[in-house]
């Protein structure tokens, strides 16, 4: 009798375990089944039920992978023998992919069942899958852009020469032309001499603009620190502008580490750009620079604002393209080149450049550049 009330006593415990056991299973959010030696399914959860229907006392293999033997890749024995596996798989039936962590779980009258926990990962491996892609993509992109910039300094170099060759005879001519026949040529003729003179200079300047162009992110300078009050006054006096025009530094200008000659090119063509189209009596150039924490990021803000004649908004866009100038080259003699030149070194560098502009009250040139980690002569 003792022996009876006892074993009903276990019994009503084993049962007990087992419920709050299966209650748990069933509040998780992953998948969880159990299977017995014989690969008979013990417990199914709600999760996976949904998904597969209520199959307990089914077999495994059927139920999950429609087989009618056990499955190649089982871990059923390696469990038994009381190892834990972690696997993937992907259900061929939901086209879904699974997370695998399959335990022992000793339950409470001894034997020994697989326990297995399912976690669906489809959407991390399909995010995974972009990102590889993405990465791909921009590989292949940088690539191209390395071989696009390959082919246009080859260009470059290519044009540069066979234009170089006749356009050095032909100054030569008009400079021989000037020595020995100037004197008798009349008003017309020494008009369209110096015409070719300086329609010679122009594609000279051209040229020598699309090399400049084309080196930028070619070259192997290295940085330094380089003090900008230093350098703009070097730029400055390089420039030599005109008497009537009075260029002013706001304040001192930082040392940052850059490489010298695109710091020079940022500033010469920045400068030159102003002086060239200064249309006021007494023009005035004011650089400054500040701090500009905006979003987060920490960079070197540079101004250089004129009192010139305004640029309208519709030709904000246009002013940075190639070739681009917003007055005859007769009249403004300008490649075209020089903003794009700009905007080229600056972006390399990892900032932008603006411009802020109001017709006959002057423009002003806005660029940054990070104070820390941006790049530098690599593929732009």
């Amino acid at each position: 009798m003792n022996d009876t009330v006892k074993r009903e006593r276990q019994s009503v415990q084993i049962r007990e375990e087992r419920d709050n056991q299966n209650l748990i299973f069933e509040s998780m959010v992953d998948g969880v089944y159990m299977v017995s030696k014989d690969h008979k399914l013990e417990f199914m959860n709600r999760v996976l039920r949904e998904k597969f229907g209520d199959r307990v006392g089914g077999i495994c293999y059927e139920t999950f992978h429609g087989r009618q033997v056990p499955c190649p890749l089982c871990k059923l024995s390696k469990v038994l023998d009381g190892k834990t596996v972690q696997w993937e798989w992907h259900s061929r039936r939901t086209d879904e992919i699974y997370d695998l962590v399959e335990t022992p779980l000793t339950n409470a009258d001894g034997t020994t069942s697989k326990l297995t926990i399912f976690r669906d990962i489809t959407e991390r491996k399909r995010w995974e899958a972009e990102k590889v892609q993405e990465e791909q993509l921009r590989l292949q992109l940088l690539d191209e852009l390395e071989r696009s910039n390959n082919e246009l300094m080859d260009f470059a170099y290519i044009v540069s020469h066979d234009l170089k060759a006749p356009l050095r005879a032909i100054t030569s001519l008009a400079e021989w032309l000037a020595a020995d026949y100037g004197d008798k040529l009349d008003e017309d003729g020494r008009e369209q001499l110096e015409l070719l003179k300086n329609r010679t200079r122009r594609m000279h300047n051209l040229i020598e603009s699309i090399l400049t162009y084309s080196r930028i992110g070619r070259s192997n300078e290295e940085k330094e620190d380089v003090d900008l009050n230093t350098l703009v006054s070097e730029v400055i006096a390089l420039i030599d502008p005109p008497e009537d025009i009075t260029i002013e530094v706001v304040g001192e200008l930082p040392t940052i580490p850059f490489e010298r000659t695109r710091m020079e090119q940022i500033f010469q063509n920045l400068i030159r750009n102003a002086a060239l189209y200064m249309d006021k009596p007494e023009g005035l150039i004011i650089i400054s620079c500040s701090e500009d924490d905006d979003n987060g990021d920490s960079n070197w803000r540079f101004s250089v604002a004129d009192n010139g004649p305004g640029i309208d908004e519709k030709y904000y866009k246009k002013i940075f393209q190639i070739f681009q100038t917003l007055r005859p080259r007769d009249e403004i003699e300008s490649t075209g080149v020089g903003l794009t030149i700009v905007r080229k070194i600056v972006r390399m560098h990892g900032g932008e450049i603006t411009v802020e502009s109001k017709l006959g009250d002057g423009s002003t040139f806005h660029f940054t550049i990070p104070k820390k980690g941006h790049r530098g002569g690599g593929v732009s």
